[in-house]
């Protein structure tokens, strides 16, 4: 339907684009020989000799601007313009041969120069044509080469990460990437987060929701990720948030009942549950930027531990969240100067309020 609606939107400008040009040729026609016609009555009435005709004006511009068939139509016009006011009489000394070679000289001259000079000016104006839609043709296949490009670099970016994701990864890196998650301090607390949760889905664009009156409010995100919607709370009647909250279920693009619950949202989605209660929802991880056919082969499991952790983590990234929206964090994510914090200090695995100011030292978290 809209390709059709498109199809007659195009018929439609290009019959408008026709008359346009038409109205233009025949208003430079009325134009040039409105002009001549008044010239020519001009010198009628000063000068005495009658060569060269005015109309050879409009004939010959019309032939160059135009082409052959302009500048034969000019011809025609002009002839009939010169025997308007009926055949001019014949001298006393003139035959009937020389009488019409007299009148007939300017027609067949007009005549003859619009098509010479009309058909070379034509063949000029189609191989200009010609190179023209050889030009629009290479335009159109630079754009497709572009957008392949731009597809190849993504579809290789997707396999990088598909690659890191599959890559076995020592004990030792996961342990480690761990451990500087959990001593993480206020300013490398992100980047910490999203090494982790890269190392185990293998995705950098993830969104960390918490359950928050009753709807899951987006509390914390790679600095890099701006997906359209990613800031929008689910509500209670979002059929995700009842797959979340409720069911408890991880939900997974692949499968396309999960994929149009997710609904853009990204392509993987999984509860955050509360460390003394197994049972209760906290909140939700939401990872997405590659392709269902780009994950890991054991996502699910991989997913799982990492929201295992996250859930661990959640009251630091309440926190964060809560000392963001009062405005104590700059958009670079460090603190101000002077709000009691020391430099590189950790903070406290439990939502709960800031140092006093005047400590100097905060131990990390174990």
């Amino acid at each position: 339907m809209s390709k059709s609606l498109l199809d007659t939107a195009a018929d439609g400008s290009m019959r408008r684009s026709r008359w346009s040009a038409t109205w233009r040729l025949v208003l430079e026609f009325v134009l040039l020989f409105g002009a001549t016609m008044l010239l020519k009555q001009i010198l009628a009435a000063t000068v005495n000799a009658s060569y060269p005709s005015p109309l050879w004006l409009p004939v010959m511009v019309l032939a160059l601007q135009r082409g052959f068939a302009a500048g034969l139509a000019a011809a025609i016009i002009a002839s009939a313009l010169q025997f308007a006011g009926g055949l001019p009489p014949a001298l006393l000394t003139e035959d009937m041969y020389a009488y019409i070679g007299r009148i007939a000289a300017e027609p067949v001259g007009w005549t003859c120069a619009a098509m010479l000079i009309g058909g070379v000016r034509s063949r000029q104006i189609a191989g200009a044509a010609a190179l023209a839609a050889q030009l629009a043709e290479r335009s159109r296949y630079c754009d497709a080469v572009a957008d392949l490009c731009a597809d190849l670099r993504q579809r290789t970016e997707m396999l990088e990460r598909q690659i890191a994701a599959n890559a076995h990864s020592s004990n030792a890196d996961v342990a480690q990437a761990m451990s500087d998650l959990h001593h993480a301090g206020w300013d490398d607390f992100t980047r910490c987060l999203t090494r982790f949760v890269v190392l185990m889905t293998g995705s950098a664009e993830f969104t960390v929701y918490l359950l928050q009156d009753d709807m899951l409010k987006p509390v914390f995100q790679p600095v890099d990720d701006h997906r359209p919607g990613a800031d929008i709370p689910i509500s209670h009647a979002d059929p995700l948030f009842a797959a979340i909250v409720n069911e408890r279920r991880m939900v997974s693009a692949v499968r396309p009942a999960d994929g149009t619950l997710l609904a853009g949202r990204g392509i993987m989605a999984g509860p955050l549950l509360e460390g003394g209660a197994p049972s209760r929802v906290i909140g939700m991880l939401a990872v997405g930027g590659v392709s269902p056919d780009d994950l890991p082969d054991d996502i699910a499991r991989r997913f799982s531990l990492c929201c295992s952790e996250l859930s661990r983590l959640a009251g630091r990234i309440r926190l964060i969240d809560s000392w963001e929206s009062a405005g104590v964090t700059k958009p670079n994510g460090r603190r101000p100067a002077g709000d009691g914090l020391p430099d590189g200090a950790a903070f406290a695995d439990t939502a709960g309020a800031p140092p006093r100011a005047g400590h100097e030292q905060r131990p990390a978290l174990q």
